[in-house]
């Protein structure tokens, strides 16, 4: 028995033939030593997701009870799995989060864990990703997506960022995104959410109806309703100040954003730079306090150039800008 076996029947693409000798090489007791250097060494190669604690002690506990009831009706099957192997089963899934790891009791699929995925996009970059059920996230700059290759009963992924949701309609299995305490939940709609880190999170809707929702507090999984959303309502989540605030916003701004357009509605030239940096990958920095507070109404497309969005924008706020490689420095 070699390794890259074992490795095969940990996610779950071994062949019929493969996955019977596995079978019988798990029941020798030469197994547990070569199973756990296996074990190990998935664990020493996962990138670390940096997962919520109390969350990663709430699903650890679920999956063991998941293994207890296996045990109890199926005694071919728990013979495979050992009980000083179940830490080790519990670790490799501890980053699909929420209900991803699924038990067969069948003979071909013992055990299979469902791949996660993640996608990230640095400064600059931008991107389209068709998820298994047919939702559509177009994901900003600086942002990531982490979610499962196939999705189980209820469809859940995190986000660290912002990203536009077209999700596929499913009675059945709702679609939740999970950003740091904020759970944001729909069966089918379309939506923005802006979740960066030391940001407040902001959710608006463009089709559908959105419920978000809260965790109220670390040492249990209660959520408490934010709001429930509609068709040009929008909430802005403080965590600081644990406050929301409801707002309106144009359904139409929220598909120019997916289409990769950027509109700035009377916002402040120090936010709007914030943006730039981000989708531009460029450092911009604005000499005088007055200009930082200066208003810009404007839509532009990330298709054009920093240096012409500068220059327009120059000529409406009526300030200079110099651009030297991917400096902008800001003056009167």
């Amino acid at each position: 028995m070699n390794k890259v076996l074992l490795k095969k029947y940990l996610n779950n693409t071994c062949s019929d033939q493969e996955l019977e000798q596995v079978k019988q090489f798990l029941q020798q007791p030469e197994s547990a030593g070569l199973f756990r250097e296996v074990l190990d060494e998935a664990w020493q190669e996962m990138e670390d997701p940096e997962l919520d604690l109390q969350a990663m002690a709430t699903y650890r506990q679920q999956l063991m009870q998941n293994f207890q009831n296996d045990n109890e009706s199926s005694q071919k099957t728990a013979r495979l799995w050992p009980k000083r192997w179940l830490k080790y089963a519990a670790i490799l899934a501890l980053p699909l989060m929420f209900g991803i790891y699924q038990f067969s009791k069948s003979d071909k699929e013992v055990a299979a864990k469902v791949a996660l995925l993640e996608v990230y996009n640095p400064k600059g970059q931008r991107s389209q990703i068709t998820l298994s059920d047919g939702t559509v996230v177009y994901l900003g700059s600086n942002s990531k997506i982490r979610y499962p290759k196939t999705f189980a009963n209820i469809r859940e992924m995190e986000l660290v960022g912002e990203a536009f949701f077209q999700v596929k309609r499913d009675t059945t299995r709702p679609f939740i995104i999970h950003t740091n305490k904020i759970q944001t939940k729909v069966l089918g709609t379309s939506f923005k959410i802006e979740a960066f880190q030391g940001s407040p999170i902001e959710v608006s809707v463009a089709t559908g109806k959105v419920s978000v929702d809260r965790q109220s507090n670390k040492s249990n999984k209660h959520l408490t309703s934010v709001a429930v959303l509609t068709p040009g309502h929008l909430v802005n989540w403080d965590e600081q100040t644990e406050k929301a605030t409801l707002n309106e916003v144009s359904t139409q701004e929220l598909e120019l954003w997916k289409d990769g357009n950027l509109t700035f509605n009377n916002q402040r030239l120090a936010d709007v730079v914030t943006v730039l940096e981000r989708c531009y990958n460029v450092n911009i920095k604005i000499l005088s306090d007055d200009l930082s507070n200066y208003r810009i109404n404007t839509t532009c497309s990330l298709n054009e150039s920093i240096d012409k969005i500068m220059s327009v924008m120059s000529k409406a706020g009526s300030f200079k800008y110099k651009l030297e490689h991917n400096q902008i420095i800001i003056s009167n």
